[in-house]
């Protein structure tokens, strides 16, 4: 009998391992060959904040939850209401486009040839125009600074030489030009074009450019700019409301081999503005606490265990991000249907926000709508993690993803207390 129950475990055991590793694969086959963003399920609309095409997901929440139907059914209204608005301006901007004004024109006057208009009036005109583009070409700004001097004069001791300093370049004496080092910035941060490829792309434009130069002096316009990134740091740092994250990125610092690393992200909410810090590629909680250092205000983070510690900061309110725990749950989704439930609940959020937003309602009302609206629905989504924990392992990604947003549920749910 103990074997028998002893292989009854086992195989429990096994079946378990089974799943898990079944889990996996879907999970790795989805990264690999499936949808991956979180905006693009095929259950829902393309737009994070717009998300109920489909009304299974609602209709479902008013069924199991009859105390929220009006609730509910409010939200979604107002979320249709928008979203029709927003398509037909769309399909308005689609057909009334038209080239910016400030945009310049260069015109040219197409008269009928062979024919003689001496003896004709202008009665009207019709106009067509088309976007152009000009090729990028480099040219070479040649500065002259002529050197004078006195005329000579009889019993002179000395002559007085004359010339006009340089203009000021934030690289001197450098061959390089503003121009040319902002385009490759530009390119490099902001579109993401390699140095290499920026390079390669230079040599049809007559400049053969190393890449280890183009390096140099993105490395050199750093640090000019040092100053600049500062002030937008204690900017940023200044502001009552922030949200931090790290982003994984592989750092190459020794021969032959990668390690993975992390770059802070700090962004304000109120105002444009962020920054990335970055300090050997740590994500250890020294390196925040440096960073942020006597950090007063709103913060809002994923679940990462280095955060935690502001729980106990005095003057800094810790705040969670729902996209995060939102990702769980869409993970979730792949090997769990029952996960669709969280994100019915998470979707409805966002629409409420979405509807808030496009109202352009004042903060007391935001934090009104967020208290008879919003807890309520985080109420009842946690009754529901409660209840469906208990019948899933805490191993499985479902329950990963519960005990997750477990974690956070503090941090989730303050928003609505605080507006």
């Amino acid at each position: 009998m103990e074997k028998i129950q002893q292989l009854e475990r086992e195989n429990m055991l096994l079946k378990e391992q089974l799943q898990r590793k079944n889990e996996r694969i879907l999970y790795l086959e989805r990264q690999l060959f499936g949808r991956r963003s979180e905006k693009k399920l095929p259950q829902y609309n393309q737009a994070q904040l717009t998300l109920f095409d489909t009304e299974q997901g609602m209709q479902h929440l008013e069924i199991e939850t009859p105390e929220l139907t009006s609730l509910v059914e409010d939200i979604k209204q107002k979320g249709e209401k928008r979203r029709n608005a927003k398509k037909e301006l769309s399909i308005t901007e689609k057909r009334s486009y038209k080239i910016p004004a400030d945009i310049e024109r260069r015109e040219t006057i197409l008269n009928p040839q062979n024919v003689d208009t001496s003896g004709m009036i202008k009665i009207g005109e019709d106009v067509t125009e088309r976007l152009m583009l000009d090729q990028a070409k480099f040219w070479v700004e040649r500065t002259v600074r002529p050197v004078y001097k006195m005329k000579q004069e009889k019993d002179a001791v000395s002559t007085t030489i004359v010339q006009a300093p340089l203009k000021p370049t934030i690289l001197p004496g450098s061959m390089v030009g503003e121009s040319v080092i902002s385009q490759i910035i530009i390119d490099k941060f902001l579109y993401h074009i390699p140095e290499s490829r920026q390079a390669k792309r230079f040599k049809p434009l007559g400049m053969n450019i190393t890449t280890s130069r183009i390096n140099r002096w993105v490395h050199a316009t750093a640090d000019k700019l040092y100053p600049l990134y500062m002030a937008q740091v204690n900017r940023i740092l200044s502001a009552d409301y922030i949200q931090v994250d790290e982003t994984t990125h592989s750092i190459i610092d020794r021969p032959g081999s990668a390690r993975k690393g992390y770059t802070w992200v700090v962004r304000s909410v109120k105002f444009p503005g962020v920054f990335f810090h970055y300090d050997k590629g740590s994500r250890s909680q020294e390196v925040i606490l440096k960073l942020l250092k006597d950090y007063k205000g709103a913060l809002q983070t994923d679940g990462y265990a280095a955060y935690s510690i502001y729980e106990e900061k005095q003057g800094v309110l810790p705040l969670g991000c729902m996209a995060h725990v939102r990702r769980k749950f869409e993970n979730a989704l792949v090997t769990t249907p029952e996960a669709q439930k969280a994100l019915d609940y998470i979707d409805l959020l966002y629409m409420l926000e979405g509807n808030l937003k496009a109202e352009g309602v004042s903060y007391e009302q935001i934090r009104k709508e967020r208290e008879q609206k919003a807890y309520p629905i985080l109420q009842q989504m946690e009754s529901w993690m409660k209840q469906t924990y208990n019948s899933c392992t805490p191993k499985s990604p479902l329950g990963k993803a519960i005990s997750y947003a477990f974690g956070m549920w503090p941090r989730i749910s303050r928003y609505c207390k605080e507006g």
